[in-house]
Order: structure tokens, then sequence, then C-alpha cells
């Protein structure tokens, strides 16, 4: 009688004790979050609004420092017209591949080599 009242054990029954408990998750953690990308990261952050000292309103980060590159090109300094200059030819290019996504592809890995980054091949394009 003592055999049939206790809960048997074996296949596809484990022991009392060890069973999951009702209500209770078996992964309470869940899944890890998905490491962004460096450049979905970068687009992320330039979004983020700021508001410029003497400014009335908010802006994104991007365009502040558009805006400062500007203010420091026209007060004369030569390394700041040189990289609007270079901004602006990246963005004239970026425009003209914006329907072909293989060259778009291309010139952002082109900018991040001249930066100095060390670019892995995917082996999934001409990079």
């Amino acid at each position: 009688m003592s055999d049939q009242t206790k809960t048997q054990v074996g296949y596809m029954r484990p022991p009392e004790h060890s069973r999951f408990k009702k209500g209770k998750s078996g992964n309470p953690k869940g899944r890890p979050k998905k490491q962004e990308d460096i450049l979905s990261l970068t687009q992320k952050v330039l979004r983020r609004k700021v508001r410029p000292k003497g400014a009335e309103k908010q802006m994104p980060i991007s365009e502040a420092l558009i805006r400062k590159l500007r203010e420091l090109a026209l007060s004369g300094d030569r390394r700041a017209m040189d990289l609007q200059r270079r901004i602006l030819e990246e963005a004239g290019a970026a425009r003209a591949a914006e329907f072909d996504p293989k060259e778009k592809k291309q010139r952002i890995l082109d900018a991040l080599r001249k930066m100095g980054v060390n670019v892995i091949d995917d082996g999934g394009g001409n990079a």
C-alpha cells in the first residue's frame, strides 16, 4: 500500500523536490540582450538631444557637433576646415550611393579603415 501512495519516480517522472515550482520561471533572468553593433550604437548616441550653451531649444548631438565644427572652421581653425570638407565629401558620396547597398557598405568600411578601425571581412561582400 505504501508503494502506491508514494509518487513514482523514473522516466518522465522526476522526483517532486526537483520539479519546477508552479508560478516560478525556469529561466528567471531571461534571455540575454543582443549586443549592439558599433554603427547602431553610434547612431543612437548621435540622435540623443542636447541643449548647447546659449541655445533656446534642444537639438540632436550630431547637429550640435556640425554647428560647433562650422564655428571652428569660420574662426580659422585649419583642422576644422579639413574635417568639415571631408564630412561634406563623404555625405555627398553617401547620397550618391544611397540606393546601392553594396556601394554604401563599401564606403562605410572604407571610412572606418581611414579612421584606423580594424575591419574584419565577413565574406559577404566586397569588404
